[in-house]
């Protein structure tokens, strides 16, 4: 079933004055932070229209606010059964409230209830497009993007494209269509000139730096246009092996992201820390009872390793469903302890480990990616901070599966480095320093957890899958338990488990300067290599010992 647009501020409440009063008081409390007059608000509306769907998506979030985890799931599930007949406006945001408390099939369910190509609903495509794109929906955010094109709508496209265009890997003509309409319009529009130099097109290139340039010169930018034009201009300048002009870019880029992002590198010690401690040798000696008739494949690793990449190339298997890079897990552990966490791990992380209930977690996250497996045997979960939570993961699910990628540090490091990731994501990665610290942390962790748990845990080196693909992937699949196929690694054979982070990957899995492109910038990045000094050599050590294993 579809709608359309018909309704006031609330769906249904345009025909009530006093209920839309009443509404708009609550959101007004709302945004100015009085919360509980909202919540009264809100329950008041419910008791006079319960059939409304917006009073109960403002107390689920109101209880997220609380951290009352269960309580806002379950305002958000009583939102879901009440979308018929409400605006595009407010089934959006009951979609976005249903994702951010984990369930991201009713997320997905209800965006059905807008019909595209109604005409009330036309102002709404891009919105809609990037709803779908942020539940992974690549195909049906492009078909929005479309939609709004040939409606005549180009105002805010290429706000939209970089979420949905790039996400798909063979899309790359379109992505420069999305965005390049856009960038005419706006020159000095930030993620237009990102997204084109993501492409890493030597052809024009002298163009778009002069374009970039002449942008950053624009009065009225706002941290985001710089940042992002900071790291156009620096990977346009890196692909013309500009160095000494491409580093300095980053560097102004990394700042100015790093001026409006929260990391407290004493804090993510100190969660470490408590998670290590929590989790110690007997941690996994009580697992959780769950059905094994699906095995999840849990793929971790620091950004930019490849997790992306083995995730495309299990999409090839018959025996394996793409879940893509999934929350659940996380969200599922908020779930049961009814404890919404912090962004940024503290301290008490390890409380929040040591109290689940790992039978019902595992059931938990079990059933909320069911629709996901699509029949399968298998199905892959490519969250790359995923590697936090390997303990709990194999606690709580047994029978899983965990692949870790790993990379040479510096080359890790580097490769997040530049890039310029979502607001919140990876907070880490936009200072040497802080940087290293993080890196120090995934490394101490990753092997404690292959102490607890020896063979548990499959390690994947990034630059072996870039020089033996068929040999790793055979591994990998001997490791799942499957027979190998053989040419499993053709990646565009399986668009699945494209994402915004890996859409743009090459025809196919091959050795390239970008593996070890960190050498190339060894004089800028020798404070980090001090820093990582231990785990460099300790990595290019097993490195060897393998070489000579082989031999």
């Amino acid at each position: 079933m579809q709608t359309q647009s018909t309704s006031g501020p609330v769906s249904g409440t345009a025909a009530n004055p006093y209920l839309s009063t009443l509404w708009q008081q609550a959101e007004k409390n709302f945004e100015a932070g009085e919360h509980d007059a909202a919540e009264g608000i809100c329950l008041q509306l419910i008791g006079l229209a319960p059939e409304r769907p917006m009073p109960y998506a403002l107390l689920s979030k109101l209880c997220l606010l609380k951290g009352q985890v269960r309580p806002a799931t379950s305002n958000a599930l009583l939102a879901s059964q009440r979308v018929a007949g409400a605006r595009w406006q407010d089934i959006i945001t009951i979609s976005s409230t249903l994702r951010e408390v984990g369930e991201h099939q009713l997320a997905h369910e209800v965006l059905s209830f807008i019909d595209p190509r109604a005409p009330a609903n036309r102002d709404g495509l891009l919105d809609v497009g990037r709803q779908y794109s942020a539940l992974g929906d690549q195909p049906r955010a492009l078909h929005c993007i479309d939609l709004a094109r040939s409606s005549g709508d180009d105002r805010r496209i290429s706000n939209h494209a970089p979420d949905a265009a790039v996400g798909v890997a063979d899309q790359v003509d379109r992505a420069i269509e999305s965005c390049g309409d856009g960038g005419r319009h706006n020159k000095k529009f930030g993620h237009t000139h990102l997204l084109l130099a993501q492409l890493g097109l030597k052809d024009g290139a002298e163009g778009r730096i002069e374009h970039i340039r002449n942008a950053l010169n624009a009065p009225d930018l706002d941290s985001d246009d710089v940042a992002c034009m900071q790291y156009a201009l620096f990977k346009e300048l890196d692909v013309l092996d500009r160095i000494d002009e491409a580093w300095p870019a980053l560097m102004e880029g990394a700042k100015m992201r790093r001026s409006v992002t929260e990391y407290n590198a004493e804090k993510e010690n100190r969660a470490f820390d408590a998670l290590m401690r929590t989790a110690s040798a007997r941690f996994l000696d009580r697992c959780g009872v769950v059905s094994t008739d699906v095995i999840p494949i849990f793929i971790v690793g620091m950004p930019r390793a490849g997790t992306a990449s083995m995730a495309r190339i299990l999409a090839n298997h018959p025996q394996i469903a793409t879940g893509g890079e999934r929350n659940d897990f996380r969200q599922q552990m908020q779930w049961v302890n009814n404890v919404r966490l912090p962004a940024e791990p503290d301290g008490n992380f390890g409380n929040f480990v040591a109290y689940v209930n790992y039978s019902v977690l595992g059931r938990r996250y079990l059933e909320k990616t069911r629709w996901l497996t699509e029949g399968k045997a298998f199905f892959t979960d490519s969250q790359p901070m995923n590697f936090m939570l390997c303990g709990p993961i194999m606690r709580a699910l047994p029978h899983a599966k965990i692949i870790h990628l790993r990379r040479h540090p510096m080359g890790s490091c580097f490769s997040a480095l530049t890039q310029l990731f979502g607001h919140g994501r990876y907070p880490y990665s936009y200072a040497l320093e802080e940087l290293a610290n993080h890196y120090r942390n995934f490394d101490r962790l990753m092997r404690h957890w292959h102490d607890i748990a020896p063979g548990r845990i499959l390690d994947v080196r990034y630059e072996d899958l870039l020089a033996q693909p068929e040999l790793q992937a055979m591994r990998v699949q001997k490791y799942l338990g499957l027979s190998g196929i053989v040419g499993i690694t053709a990646i565009p054979a399986n668009q699945a488990a494209a994402t915004a982070s890996n859409g743009l990957l090459p025809s196919q899995i091959s050795r390239n300067r970008k593996a070890d492109g960190w050498r190339r910038y060894q004089r800028e990045l020798a404070p980090l290599l001090a820093l990582l000094s231990e785990q460099t050599d300790a990595y290019e050590a097993a490195g060897k010992a393998l070489l000579r294993s082989r031999l």
